[in-house]
């Protein structure tokens, strides 16, 4: 039987793909206007901070380990 997420955790999954997603779109931004390295290099600095955070929470790492246990996300 899978685990049941909560709704908070699924916001705070949902937010993880939502930063990596910034993140990893970070050098192809036509959009955007022409911004300095250093303000580039701190959002990027504050995007990973975010993710890290949520990784850390008590109840994301237990559902992970819950997914690892049961064999539907791969072991590091």
């Amino acid at each position: 039987m899978n685990p049941e997420p909560t709704d908070a955790l699924v916001i705070k999954l949902a937010s993880i793909a939502a930063h990596a997603g910034e993140l990893l779109a970070a050098d192809d931004q036509p959009q955007k206007a022409r911004i300095g390295i250093t303000t580039v290099k701190n959002e990027r600095r504050r995007r990973m901070e975010a993710i890290l955070v949520l990784l850390a929470d008590t109840e994301v790492r237990s559902y992970l380990a819950q997914l690892k246990k049961i064999g539907l996300i791969n072991k590091p």
